[in-house]
């Protein structure tokens, strides 16, 4: 007969908490849930080798996802935004949100802090309207993004949290400029702003490397009056025959959980003309 189990206190459901990131970058409790189930959903690679009269499994992958079904209430700004997303149909980046999970049954309730992983998910809507007690929404959380270990602060008795990442200076990333017409590599040097001559006509290279290899990175590119997303890239991104030609403005946001970074980089196109001369002129 077992005994160890006369030394534990059973752990209840309602110890596992989520909280939901508004698009106004605060957390609050999802409450309302009438399912909120977690799923690994590994991914595994079988095979039977010729040799061998038995089959091999191993794990190569992982697709997370939670499942959820809740209760429409008014005065519920986690919910609203479910609704909204729901009913606007949304698509790509609109849908992604983050979910901080944190297990209390390893924090005292009366703990300002906790331990807590945070992670995006797209928010894939499924039915609603299903039941006539109430209105009923359901679908999956799928993962968006890595799983990154978290502290979780409340203030409230667990309503809403501020959350710290255990990933120290996480949006960090060396910003390089190099091509034939640069004359010199532009680096940031901790810098977040970089400028610097480029000849008209040539191409230059882009290189992003983040100090965290999770972090996403986006590269944007002033054209006239607007600003478009030219790429991405997860820990290290490249971005090559950017010829330019004229005075040219790039933007790189590193995100990393709750932190994020800019880097503006302005080139400026010289002819070798003038780029000559200035030489010329460094030598007298």
């Amino acid at each position: 007969m077992g005994k160890n189990l006369s030394f534990g206190n059973l752990v209840t459901r309602p110890q596992k908490l989520a909280f939901w990131r508004l698009p106004n970058g605060t957390y609050q409790r999802m409450e309302g849930f009438t399912d909120l189930t977690y799923s690994q959903n590994p991914k595994e690679y079988s095979r039977q080798y010729v040799d061998e009269d038995f089959e091999r499994t191993d794990i190569v992958g992982y697709a997370p996802s939670i499942s959820y079904a809740f209760d429409k209430y008014t005065g519920n700004a986690v919910l609203a935004d479910i609704v909204k997303i729901t009913e606007n149909e949304y698509i790509g980046d609109m849908m992604k949100r983050q979910i901080v999970t944190v297990d209390l049954s390893a924090t005292p309730m009366e703990s300002a802090n906790g331990n807590a992983q945070m992670r995006d998910y797209a928010v894939i809507p499924d039915t609603n309207g299903d039941t006539t007690d109430c209105l009923t929404y359901s679908g999956n959380f799928k993962a968006k993004g890595l799983r990154i270990p978290c502290i979780a602060t409340s203030y409230d008795d667990w309503q809403t949290i501020q959350v710290t990442t255990n990933i120290e200076d996480s949006a960090k990333a060396t910003v390089t400029i190099t091509g034939d017409g640069v004359r010199e590599p532009i680096t940031d040097n901790g810098s977040t702003h970089l400028t610097g001559n480029v000849l008209h006509d040539t191409n230059v290279t882009i290189t992003i490397t983040a100090d965290f290899a999770g972090a996403k990175i986006t590269l944007f590119k002033e054209i006239g009056s607007t600003t478009t997303r030219i790429g991405t890239g997860t820990g290290t991104y490249i971005n090559a025959n950017n010829k330019i030609v004229n005075d040219t403005r790039f933007e790189v946001l590193v995100e990393a959980g709750d932190q994020s970074k800019t880097f503006v980089i302005v080139l400026t196109a010289v002819d070798s003309h003038t780029t000559a001369i200035s030489d010329d002129l460094e030598t007298m």
